[in-house]
């Protein structure tokens, strides 16, 4: 009987013990950043829709993808950054949603956020060749004369110009620096980096509990629109050589491309 009660009482305290350990497992917070695509007031479909913008450009899309890095929340002037990289790919959900948590060794209080922070791309120090060894984050790769490392965005699709339909390639990546006139990559001298930064006000109280959300929605025609009409006739379909045509997304990109909608 005596061993019998022995068995018992060490099962009983295993059990104990177990449930315990259980019982204070910490909670990881689970915070995401959606990623939604419009066209002014519709949401963004694939080879489906003509789309036209501020400058009367007709286009289609059938690919975005782009990068998004550095994200950073304030509070108070103190700062929650997020050094890392995250690939939106509208052909894979999966990238449409980036989960922040513990992993990236940040700890983001339960508690209200005055602003958002983040590059658009990837900045000159962390955009290098060879980066990323796995697709389809490899396939945005920048070709090494012209700069290397990887695209910001690739934006394509079909425009319409004199009733004729053609390649539209809105690709965001570092620029070149030309000696002379001559666009000839021999004449390359120097490289700038487009990536820029965006700060959005948040105007709602975030993160106060374990599984919160930040909508973040981008405008496509936008692209087009503020400071610079950007016209898609004009530059045509390739401008990953145009300086001009890539400061002048970058421009529209910091205005008002990208908007909270928690809201």
């Amino acid at each position: 009987m005596k061993k019998y009660k022995t068995i018992l009482l060490a099962l009983m305290l295993f059990c104990t013990t177990a449930c315990r350990e259980k019982t204070i497992l910490p909670t990881i917070p689970t915070y995401t950043i959606a990623f939604s695509h419009v066209v002014d007031e519709r949401s963004l479909a694939l080879d489906s829709v003509l789309y036209t913008n501020i400058v009367g450009n007709k286009y289609y899309i059938n690919e975005l993808k782009y990068f998004i890095s550095d994200v950073c929340f304030y509070k108070n002037g103190e700062e929650y950054l997020i050094p890392y990289i995250h690939y939106v790919d509208v052909f894979y959900p999966s990238t449409l949603y980036w989960t922040i948590n513990q992993d990236f060794n940040v700890d983001l209080e339960d508690s209200f956020y005055d602003s958002i922070a983040f590059t658009f791309g990837i900045n000159d120090k962390k955009n290098t060749t060879n980066r990323f060894v796995n697709f389809p984050e490899n396939a945005m790769s920048w070709p090494t004369i012209l700069g290397g490392g990887y695209h910001y965005m690739m934006l394509n699709g079909k425009y319409i110009e004199n009733d004729t339909l053609k390649a539209m390639n809105i690709h965001l990546g570092k620029g070149q620096i030309y000696l002379g006139n001559s666009l000839s990559t021999d004449s390359i001298v120097g490289f700038i980096d487009n990536s820029f930064r965006i700060t959005l006000s948040l105007s709602k109280v975030l993160f106060t509990n374990q599984q919160d959300t930040l909508f973040l929605e981008m405008n496509i025609n936008n692209w087009f629109a503020y400071p610079f009409n950007f016209d898609i006739n004009y530059f045509g379909s390739h401008i990953m050589q145009n300086q001009v045509a890539m400061q002048m997304l970058k421009e529209n990109g910091q205005k008002n491309v990208f908007s909270v909608k928690n809201d």
